[in-house]
């Protein structure tokens, strides 16, 4: 009859693995606003839903991959390159290219940072009195709100023209529910088509 006997070789490394534990989850936990995943410069993410006739977009970037810094914009000529970002982002047709068939037209657009000021960002809401991070790692949320006129006619949404937009994107990772299809995709330059069926 066999008897399983742990080797003594074995017990130093799983004691070794154990004890980094802590340390990984550390590594883990590098979220520096709230609810964010992880910041890692030169990847976005992108969570892509269809319900109904209205796709939303939501993106989530380290502010780097945008505007090629994360501080707050105090010079002119930070301004200006935050000013030259938003009206990208704001060209939603652009940045997220749909089908013809499906007729899609922006409904909304909301772009938010905790160093960058509403008016900045082209909002219409007063600033927040949260104070802002000072750990050099900021981000931007943008959320985006197209209503298709035939949703059905729609089956991919092209994120070229937001890798050719801001070169900082290495690439956006993507989270997909649509009625026909749930899944992850990973896109890069070169390859940023979100298929939705």
């Amino acid at each position: 009859m066999f008897r399983f006997r742990p080797s003594l070789r074995l017990i130093p490394l799983v004691l070794l693995s154990v004890a980094s534990l802590p340390a990984l989850a550390a590594d883990e936990g590098h979220d520096h606003h709230g609810n964010h995943p992880a910041h890692v410069h030169g990847v976005g993410k992108l969570d892509v839903a269809l319900e109904g006739n209205t796709l939303t977009l939501h993106l989530d970037s380290p502010l780097i991959n945008l505007v090629g810094f994360e501080h707050a914009a105090s010079s002119g000529k930070d301004k200006d390159t935050v000013r030259a970002a938003v009206k990208n982002l704001r060209e939603v047709n652009r940045m997220f290219a749909t089908d013809a068939a499906a007729q899609c037209k922006p409904a909304e657009v909301q772009l938010e940072s905790a160093v960058l000021t509403p008016a900045l960002l082209g909002e219409k809401t007063p600033a927040s009195s949260a104070p802002a991070p000072n750990d050099g790692h900021a981000d931007l949320d943008g959320d985006f709100t197209l209503v298709c006129a035939s949703p059905g006619a729609l089956n991919t949404v092209d994120v070229s023209g937001l890798f050719a937009a801001f070169p900082g994107f290495q690439r956006i990772d993507v989270q997909l529910a649509t009625p026909k299809k749930q899944g992850a995709v990973q896109l890069v330059p070169g390859s940023a088509l979100i298929p939705l069926n």
